[in-house]
């Protein structure tokens, strides 16, 4: 029975000696590399295209003009061929009083988008349907009235993107503007003869021309949506 207690000893200090060599062992090993799935890597968003769009807002200015008087004849009036012969003819331009203009727009635009780098280049047209009026007295009794009908404009842009969606930019170029350009004023007629004889008349003189000139903006744009 002695001899028995001793192996079932010794049994178990060597068995508790390889368990805790296999312990010992275990830890010496290196750990097992963890593998991370890469970060997905979304597109950034180009500038790059075509586009379309619209546009509200209003407007105000000042506008300055001339009327010309042509053929005014310089001399003593004795006849036309007289006249002709020892002053001449010439053409006159009266100044008009300034008229301050306001009113509604809004249209249309079109354009195209180049992006190299942070760099973003392109060409914009817009068209705008326009409210611009205005009126003032002039000549002491007459009014003198002027009217945009329409304005458009094509442009070149350079701009620099600001962070993933935002662009800040500049702009240049030619527009264009229908002006209507009158001179009216209603008046009433009475007489002598009564009441009956009262009538209401108006004198109103117009033009129109298409003004050409040029533009110059700036602005900041962002990108909603991928498109």
């Amino acid at each position: 029975m002695k001899c028995n207690k001793q192996l079932s000893l010794a049994s178990i200090i060597a068995f508790g000696t390889i368990a805790f060599g296999s312990g010992s062992l275990a830890a010496d090993l290196p750990a097992a590399p963890v593998v991370k799935a890469p970060a997905p890597v979304y597109p950034l968003f180009s500038w790059t295209g075509g586009y379309i769009g619209g546009s509200v807002g209003s407007g105000w200015g000042t506008s300055q003009t001339d009327l010309a008087v042509g053929n005014t004849f310089i001399g003593a009036p004795v006849n036309q061929t007289v006249n002709q012969l020892i002053g001449g003819t010439a053409d006159l331009n009266v100044p008009l009083p300034q008229v301050q203009l306001n009113g509604f727009l809004g249209g249309v635009q079109a354009g195209y988008n180049f992006q190299s780098g942070v760099m973003v280049y392109g060409v914009e047209s817009d068209f705008l349907w326009s409210g611009i009026k205005g009126r003032t007295g002039c000549f002491v009794v007459l009014n003198c009235t002027n009217d945009t009908k329409w304005i458009a404009d094509i442009t070149g842009r350079v701009g620099v993107t600001v962070g993933d969606r935002g662009l800040v930019y500049i702009k240049g170029g030619a527009a264009w503007a229908d002006s209507s350009i009158g001179i009216n004023q209603s008046f009433a007629v009475t007489s002598n003869l009564g009441a009956g004889f009262a009538a209401n008349g108006a004198a109103d003189g117009r033009a129109t021309k298409n003004i050409f000139g040029g533009t110059l903006g700036a602005g900041i744009e962002y990108a909603f949506l991928p498109g």
